[in-house]
C-alpha cells in the first residue's frame, strides 16, 4: 500500500487542493523523516513507513471531512504531527499551528516543516493550557490527547462562537457523551473505519455563545 492508494481510498472524504505529485513527494519525505527520527526519539510505536502510513496518516486524513482548506486550525498535542501535518500536505493553504509540549518532538516538527517547504504553519513548544492565543481560529483538532471534556476545555480559548472541535474517540468511549458538556454542542458524529478495520467515532463539537 502506498500514499497514492491511500489518497484514493473511498473511505476517506478528501478533496485535496495540492497537486498529486507534490503530495506524494511530501508524504514520502515525511515518512522518511519519521522513520529516521524514530531511531533517536520515540515518535510513534510503529517503526516502519508502511505501518506509520496505514496507522497514522490514514487516520489523520479522516479529519479532512470536517476541515476546509481555507480554515485556520490548531492541532493540540501534535506529537509527530498527527493529524496536523497530513492535513497541511493535502491543503497547502491551511493556516496551521501545532502545539506540542515535548521539545524533541517540536524539533522534529520544525525539521519536517523546513524540509517539506511548508508555509503558513508554526510550532509552539508548550502545553495548550499555558498557550495564549493571539487570535481565534475556525477549528481545533485533537487526536489521542485526553477525555472529551478535557479536550473541549483545552480547545475553548482558541475558539469563538461557532468554532469547532474535531476529535476521535473509540466507540467504547461514547459513554463520555452522556456527561454534561458546558459551552459546546455535539454537531456531528460519524463512525469511521481505520485501515486496520477498527471502528471509532469522529466527533465535531460547536462552541456555543456563553
Amino acid at each position: 500500500m502506498n500514499i497514492k492508494e491511500i489518497l484514493e481510498d473511498p473511505r476517506l472524504i478528501i478533496s485535496p487542493t495540492a497537486p498529486p505529485e507534490q503530495m506524494v513527494s511530501q508524504f514520502g519525505s515525511y515518512l522518511d523523516l519519521l522513520v529516521k527520527w524514530n531511531q533517536k526519539i520515540n515518535l510513534t510505536s510503529e517503526k516502519s513507513s508502511q505501518d506509520i502510513l496505514l496507522r497514522h496518516i490514514f487516520d489523520s486524513l479522516q479529519y479532512a471531512a470536517f476541515i476546509s482548506s481555507q480554515d485556520e486550525i490548531v492541532d493540540i498535542g501534535s506529537g509527530a504531527g498527527f493529524p496536523g501535518i497530513p492535513l497541511k500536505i493535502i491543503y497547502p493553504e491551511l493556516v496551521t499551528t501545532l502545539i506540542e509540549s515535548q521539545r524533541k518532538r517540536c524539533s522534529f516538527l520544525e525539521t519536517v516543516i523546513s524540509q517539506l517547504g511548508l508555509t503558513a504553519i508554526k510550532v509552539i513548544n508548550d502545553r495548550a493550557e499555558k498557550t495564549s492565543p493571539k487570535r481565534l481560529v475556525e477549528a481545533v483538532i485533537l487526536r489521542g490527547v485526553s477525555d472529551i471534556k478535557s479536550c473541549l476545555e483545552l480547545a475553548t480559548p482558541f475558539l469563538g462562537e461557532g468554532g469547532k472541535v474535531v476529535l476521535k474517540k473509540g466507540l467504547e468511549e461514547r459513554g463520555e457523551l452522556k456527561q454534561p458538556i458546558y459551552g459546546f454542542a455535539l454537531e456531528q458524529e460519524i463512525v469511521v473505519t481505520g485501515y486496520n478495520n477498527k471502528k471509532s467515532s469522529l466527533l465535531v463539537f460547536l462552541k456555543n455563545s456563553i
